[in-house]
Parts: structure tokens; sequence; C-alpha cells
């Protein structure tokens, strides 16, 4: 039997290593340290590629054990439904040594979902339950997901790395073929003049490709890229119009970063149209680069003739932003003095660039992703507990400063539990999203609607006093009243509302006043609103009209005694 201590310390030592080759280590110790097996093998799970991926083996007799874990990785994952199992070793091609059983698979489960199978051998003297128990001592699939994790993220890097090196390659290659040109041209005076202008065109656009390259590299504001970018490609190739469109699906609407001589007018605005959207879209629809020559006379032309009317153009060249087959956006150079031939040069210095703001565009994605998913909650898709309480500090701090009033709602799903054990927990799950749904669609904007746990949320309202919380808040009782899940229908809940300054003056305590009235109207009969009262204090709460309690399947009867939403003026 292990002691507390020993357990602790391999639980410190677990959460703090950070490579997966130590993590690993660690985990091995612990598994030696409960059962002392002779051999171990864990393999890490690749959901996306659903199978096995990298393997580690410990032990004495790791190589003869490592045979059987590649067999086992080849098979379907056995005891789907168990979380620890003993393999029947007869089931595999590989031949197994008599001390090397009985073989155990625990399944490590980070967030419910696989991330690595270990298999144990020659598990004695030691039932599977009791080596489960000891197992759940620790903490195994945060420490592997967080490693493996980490491991996948150096391999990106290093892939970009690469990437990044190959393109200054190329770059000093075009700078040595630039000094070579350079030469060559003091050699033939007669030619001086035109060959003088080639290599200032040239190096201008090796200025461009590197300046741009680099602002990839260094810069994560991906705004100041793409603004930066559109500017150098439009002053260095001298055309009318340089604009970069994207059709961004999280904010359903075009993006235009654009440039314009100053004799030249701006076309932004056009794009942000019906017309402009459809244009994006069919640009984007398309994957190499094209022209636009004479739209009068090309009766082939895909776009909307009376658009590129509009933009007043003579030639356009569109090249689109591709990565691994999914444009995320085009770059549009237009000229709208003269009719222009884009030469291949042209066409070939834009691929290269298009390139790098596509591995840009896509990296600005999964940061601003990731970011997202730290302040939200995955199930109803409002802020999350952690953003919730930064905020909460952030805007209390900011009434107190400025003598504002800041309100709080909490609000808690009525009877949960037999909605769970009637219809399930999915069906609960529903009716949670259902509520987080409503108080996004439902909020003002200045408002922040949170999952503060379970089933219980919150509604922060900067600036607004008691008389206009309680409104809010009786609207917000009405429309989840108003809800509909399938299962046990109409749904309710009981809110509990605290003002800042009026019961509180610390941020906890004003939670506290709210939760305080949210259990006031628990006990009072559910689906209701209380009012924190004035005395900061016990449960004096005040006393408001509210319906009668609503149990699942019940229709919503009688009429509500709410403020409407013309008097609370939210749309």
């Amino acid at each position: 039997m292990q002691s507390a201590g020993d357990i602790g310390n391999h639980k410190v030592r677990l959460l703090s290593s950070l490579e997966l080759d130590d993590v690993l280590a660690v985990a091995h110790e612990i598994i030696e340290t409960i059962c002392t097996p002779k051999a171990v093998s864990v393999l890490m799970w690749d959901a996306d590629l659903e199978n096995f991926g990298d393997r580690f083996n410990f032990g004495a007799r790791k190589k003869e054990f490592a045979k059987f874990a590649d067999a086992f990785c080849e098979d379907d994952l056995p005891g789907k439904e168990q979380e620890i199992s003993e393999l029947d070793t007869d089931d595999f091609d590989v031949k197994l040594a008599r001390e090397l059983e009985p073989v155990i698979c625990y399944k490590v489960l980070h967030e419910s979902q696989l991330c690595a199978a270990i298999l144990i051998s020659c598990v004695e003297e030691m039932e599977t339950a009791d080596l489960l128990q000891e197992l759940h001592l620790y903490p195994f699939g945060l420490a592997i997901h967080r490693s493996w994790e980490y491991r996948e993220l150096q391999r990106e890097n290093e892939r970009l790395r690469s990437q990044y090196e190959e393109m200054e390659d190329k770059t000093s290659m075009l700078e040595q073929q630039t000094i070579t040109l350079i030469h060559d041209m003091k050699a033939r005076d007669s030619l001086r003049a035109r060959e003088d202008a080639l290599r200032n065109m040239q190096v201008n656009r090796d200025n461009l490709v590197y300046s741009i390259s680099n602002a990839v590299r260094s810069s994560v504001h991906i705004q100041e890229v793409l603004t930066m970018t559109v500017e150098k490609i439009g002053t260095t190739l001298g055309v009318s119009r340089c604009l970069l469109l994207r059709s961004v699906e999280s904010i359903d609407r075009v993006v235009v970063f654009e440039y314009h001589q100053p004799t030249i007018p701006a076309v932004r605005e056009l794009f942000l149209s019906d017309a402009g959207c459809d244009f994006t879209g069919a640009a984007l629809s398309k994957t190499s680069p094209h022209d636009l020559v004479d739209i009068e006379l090309d009766n082939q032309l895909s776009y909307d003739k009376n658009f590129l009317r509009q933009l007043g153009i003579r030639s356009g060249l569109i090249v689109p932003l591709v990565l691994r087959e999914r444009v995320v956006g085009v770059l549009f150079l237009q000229d709208c003095v003269q009719p222009r031939d884009w030469t291949i040069d042209d066409v070939s210095m834009l691929g290269s660039l298009a390139d790098n703001l596509s591995v840009a565009i896509e990296n600005a994605e999964l940061h601003q992703e990731r970011e997202q998913q730290a302040v939200t909650d995955g199930l109803t898709g409002v802020a999350n507990r952690r953003s919730f309480n930064e905020t909460f500090t952030r805007e209390f701090e900011r009434a107190r400063r400025y003598g504002e009033p800041l309100s709080l709602i909490v609000i808690d799903l009525d009877f949960l539990k037999k909605i769970n054990d009637t219809y399930g927990h999915q069906t609960g799950d529903e009716a949670i999203k259902a509520i987080g749904k409503m108080l996004k669609q439902s909020s003002r904007s200045v408002d922040l609607p949170a999952r503060y746990g379970g089933e219980e949320f919150c509604l922060l309202l900067p600036n607004t006093d008691i008389e206009m919380a309680q409104q809010l808040a009786e609207r917000v009782r009405r429309l989840i009243c108003e809800t509909d899940v399938e299962g046990p229908g109409h749904i309710s809940a009981s809110l509990g509302v605290a003002c800042y300054p009026l019961h509180a003056d610390d941020p906890d305590v004003l939670f506290h006043r709210a939760d305080e009235a949210l259990y006031a109207a628990k006990q009072g009969g559910r689906n209701q609103v209380k009012v924190a009262s004035a005395s900061h204090s016990g449960f004096d709460i005040s006393e408001e009209a509210a319906p009668k309690e609503v149990l699942p399947n019940d229709a919503v009867k009688g009429r509500v005694e709410a403020a409407s939403d013309a008097d609370l003026n939210i749309v």
C-alpha cells in the first residue's frame, strides 16, 4: 500500500513534467510501484486518425513485449465499454511468453475521451478492480494529454520553421541572382538604362517578399500584416488598387483590406454590399490565379459585369490564398488607368506571397480559436466560469471607480435532476444549452451571460440599477418558461438579483447576495425572481410576485406578469 506522501510526490512529478518522455517515465515508475510488472507499453491514441500512433515501452522484457503491443495496435481496441480489462492473448497473432501473462489493458481518458492505452504485463496477485482503484489515484489522463499536445505543437513549430528556412534560402538565392545581374549590367553600358530599371524592379520585389515574409514570422497581429501587405503590393507593383478579400464564417460577412492610390476612389464599401459578397464568393471558389481583361468583350466572364463597372477597372488579377486545398482569401489587383498585361513573374511572386499569407491566416485563426475556447463554455457557447470571474472583477472595479450601478442575476434551472432521471442526461444537457442560447440571443451587447457551473448561469449587467435588473430578470424567467425542450417540454428557472452599491460593496459579497436571493426563490417554490434586500445580511429577501411552480412536461399556464420587450428596450 502506498503512503499518502508517496502518492502526493508522484502526482507532483507527473503534473510538473512537460515533455512526453518524462511524463511516461514517471507513469511507468508509478505502475512499477503499484504492481511491479515485467513490461509496460504506452500506446498514444490519435483521435484524428482513429488509431494508435507513437508507442513507448518500458521494463526488463520491453523488447519482447513490444511485439505484442504492435499486434494489439493492429487490432480494434477491445473492451470498448470497459476502462480496464484483461486481454485474451490468444486473440493476437504474436505468441506471448507465459511469464508475461496476464496482460491488462488500461484506457487512459481525458475529459471522457481516449488519449492512450497502457498495456501492463504480468500483474499477479492483484485484482483488476484493485489495480484500477490504484491507477485512479493519479491524473494520468491530464498529464499525458497535456504533454502529447505539447509534443504536437513542437512538431508543428519544427515544420513551420523548416518552411521559413526554405523561404530564407530562396530569398538569399534571389539576392545572389540580383548581385550577378548588377555585375552583368555594368559590363553592358549600352543596355544600362533598361537593366537598371529591371534591377530596381527586381530588388523592390525581393524587398516586398522579404518584408512580408518577415512580418508573417514576427507579428501575431494578422490585421496589421494584411493591411501592410496590400499597401506594399500596391505601391511596389504600381497598381490603382490592391485588395485582400476574406469571407469569415464566424461573423458571416466579408472582410476587406484595401490600398488605393490618392487619385483613385476607395471601393471597400462596395464589397460589403450583396453584389460585393457575391463577387467575393465567386472569387473564393477558384483555386488558381486568373486575370480580368476587357470586361465588355469577355463573353465567358463568370463575374457580375455591372459590379466590375462600378469598380471602374481596365484590368485585374485575382490570386487565391490556398491552404491545403482550402481558399482562405484572395488578392485582387486592379488597374483603373490602362489595360495591363500581368507577367509570369507577377503571378509567381504573388503566388509566393499568397502561400505565406495563407499560413499566417491559418495560424491567426488557430490562435483565435484557442483563445475563444479558453473563455467559452463548451456546452452552451456562453462565457465560462473563469472568464466570468475575470470580467466580474473588472466591471465591479469600473463601477466603483465611476460611481455606476452594477447588477448581477444568478439563474438556476429548476428540476434538472428530475429531467436527468426521467429523460436522461443528454436531455438535461439540451435544457442547459437552451438556456445558454436564450441568454446569448436576448442579452444586450454590454451584458455578459455565463455558465457558472452545472445548471447555474450568471448574467452580469453593467450600468444597470436594481429596477431595470429586476425587469430584465423577469423577462429572462419568462423566456425560459417559453423554451420548449423535447421530452420535458417547457422548463423553468429560479433567479436571484443583487445590485452594487445597494446590496454590497465587494464583488464576493454581491455574488453571495444574489445567490441568497436565488436560494430564497428556490425555497419559495421555484420559477420566480427574488431580489436581495438592502440590509446586506441574512435572508431578508424582498417579496416578488411569481407564477406557480412549473414541473417538467407541465404547460406554462396563466398570464405572466412581466415587463414587455419594449419597456426593457432590448432587441
